[in-house]
């Protein structure tokens, strides 16, 4: 594996922005990095810290999508990138990480749909309050489409479609 790839971000410095395509993995070589949702806005949410060996950005580099949060530098970071040509060497030295990067994504998946289950009983609630049933049955479908949509992209699942 091309071990090159090393980056370096000053304190504050934005590694992955929330909502833009990034192609790489990190894995931290020194310092601290912390991942927010909507970072410089009103209603900016610390999610976590990650530490020295910890490996992030891997929805991106896995599906090319946009990231779902934004990666801070905490103070001055080195990072390992690892992109989708060195991730299968990267897995052949520390097969640890395969194991970590599974249960990062399991993690992510089982949070947002625990979240979107409680948004949507919370609205449903609210909608009841106004005794609007047609409204509210509306509602609870599509919420339900547009967890089945996210289904359908998956391999898994493209029977589906």
């Amino acid at each position: 594996m091309n071990r090159m790839n090393i980056r370096m971000f000053r304190e504050n410095e934005v590694v992955i922005q929330e909502g833009t395509a990034n192609t790489e993995m990190y894995k931290i070589v020194s310092g601290n990095a912390a991942i927010y949702l909507g970072y410089g806005t009103e209603s900016e949410y610390l999610v976590g810290v990650l530490t020295e060996g910890r490996c992030f950005g891997e929805i991106g580099l896995l599906t090319g999508k946009p990231s779902p949060f934004s990666v801070i530098a905490l103070n001055d970071l080195m990072l390992l990138g690892i992109n989708a040509n060195d991730f299968s060497g990267f897995i052949a030295e520390e097969p640890d990480k395969a194991a970590e990067i599974m249960k990062n994504l399991a993690s992510t998946v089982v949070t947002m749909s625990t979240n979107i289950n409680m948004l949507k009983e919370e609205m449903l609630r609210a909608l009841s309050a106004s005794s609007d049933e047609r409204r509210v049955n509306e509602l609870n479908k599509t919420i339900m489409k547009y967890r089945v949509s996210g289904l359908m992209g998956s391999p898994y699942f493209s029977s589906l479609g």
